[in-house]
């Protein structure tokens, strides 16, 4: 059965090469916007961030986090995430805003990691592996697998308004195994959004003392 999947993601992989390599590169040009955004602040934009990072592990060593609070912000903000895509997906022109979501996701991502880097030095390599890219590993692909199954089946309205032949059923069968993918991708987000809530919580606190001093 895992081989059987491992086999249809590869097939799916490969017949998307393109849109797959499009969106990733839409992501790599916002996450270097983003990085580089960080050096274009004032001095005075950066202390006050610099001091908000700051206070922010002081205060996450102290206090408990309300996990289950937490966990129903970030399912909440990624399900918007995840409809934004599946609204634009079935929209005859969606497609050049996946390409634009997916850019402005890599800048948010550019410039959080930028930021802390700057905030933390060295330091924030490691506050990176541990508090973002735990969650992100899982997270970002699905955000761009949403994002080639919207394009595609974008692609697949406007090739059924161009070519008549294709069938009404047709259509509804690809809307079907779209939203049955959509569902399937949401599943592995709430993995990421697990993750993100119950284990970067615990590293963050084990590693905060370390920027601390």
């Amino acid at each position: 059965m895992f081989s059987n999947a491992k086999d249809a993601f590869v097939k799916h992989v490969k017949s998307n090469s393109s849109i797959y390599f499009f969106l990733l590169l839409a992501f790599i040009i916002g996450v270097t916007v983003g990085a580089f955004t960080v050096n274009g602040l004032t001095a005075m934009q950066r202390e006050e961030l610099k001091n908000y990072i700051q206070g922010f592990l002081e205060l996450f060593d102290k206090q408990d986090v309300n996990s289950a609070e937490l966990f129903k912000l970030s399912l909440v903000e990624n399900i918007k995430q995840i409809a934004i895509i599946w609204l634009l997906g079935v929209c005859i022109i969606g497609i050049p805003f996946i390409f634009v979501f997916v850019g402005i996701r890599g800048f948010l991502s550019g410039f959080s990691s930028g930021l802390i880097i700057y905030v933390l030095g060295a330091k924030g390599i490691i506050f990176i592996l541990s508090s973002l890219l735990l969650k992100e590993i899982i997270i970002l692909p699905c955000i761009i697998i949403l994002g080639v199954n919207g394009i595609k089946f974008s692609m697949s309205i406007i090739k059924s308004k161009s070519i008549k032949r294709i069938s009404k059923e047709s259509l509804k069968s690809n809307l079907i195994s779209y939203c049955l993918s959509t569902g399937l991708i949401t599943m592995f987000m709430i993995v990421g959004i697990f993750m993100e809530v119950y284990i970067s919580p615990v590293l963050i606190r084990v590693i905060a003392p370390i920027f601390a001093k």
